[in-house]
Formats: structure tokens, C-alpha cells, sequence
């Protein structure tokens, strides 16, 4: 799995993708997910759109992530889940939209509920 990072005006977005060495995916994903962690923004969207699957490990950093960021007043979406993910949907520790659009919605209406 690669990851690339891109910043946007309100949000991180980590898009992963596909490759041969596994090895050092979970070293991959952590440190682009603590890059994202320093860049100040209000959300962080992983866009999954490129994997077939998404381990258990990388699941779990996934998850741990999200429960931290998520006392950190930062919201982690994952975009466009792979078929793996769908299944599990009532998995309430990860936000899942299917597109980075409803990404979008989701963190804008989080933060409306948290300032009203």
C-alpha cells in the first residue's frame, strides 16, 4: 500500500493505494496519519477508492486513530470504503462515507452540532 497526502482548505486527505510490498504498510499509514495529525486541519479523509481491502491491521490503526483524533476535536472519515469495510458498517469508531463529497457533509454537519 503507498499513501499520498494532500492537503485541502478544511481537511488532510490520505488517499491509499494498491502495491505488491505490504510490509511497510502500517509504517506507511501511521506516519501519514501523524503528518495529517500536525497540519492543523479540522478533518482528516482517508479515500480508499484505489484498495481493494483494507487489513485488520491497518483497520485498527484506522480505528485508534480516529478515537484519538476524535478527543483532539479532529474528525477522520474514511471515503469511499472497500466492499470489506461496508460489511461492517455498524463499526460506530469509524466514519464511512462513500464519496469525499458526503466526507464533507458529514464533518460539516459534526461541527455544526458541536458548536450548537
Amino acid at each position: 500500500m503507498r499513501v499520498y497526502r494532500e492537503n485541502l482548505p478544511n481537511s488532510c486527505l490520505l488517499i491509499l493505494t494498491d502495491s505488491d510490498d505490504h510490509s511497510l504498510t502500517v509504517l506507511l499509514l501511521t506516519e501519514a496519519l501523524q503528518q495529517a495529525c500536525a497540519s492543523g486541519k479540522s478533518s482528516i479523509w482517508v479515500d480508499c477508492s484505489q484498495v481493494q481491502q483494507l487489513s485488520a491491521t491497518v483497520l485498527a490503526v484506522l480505528r485508534h486513530y480516529a478515537s484519538w483524533l476524535q478527543q483532539q476535536n479532529i474528525t477522520l472519515v474514511v471515503c469511499h470504503p472497500p466492499d470489506s469495510l461496508k460489511v461492517g458498517r455498524s463499526d460506530v469508531s469509524l466514519l464511512v462515507a462513500p464519496s469525499l463529497l458526503d466526507a464533507e457533509l458529514q464533518c460539516r454537519d459534526l461541527s455544526a452540532r458541536s458548536r450548537g
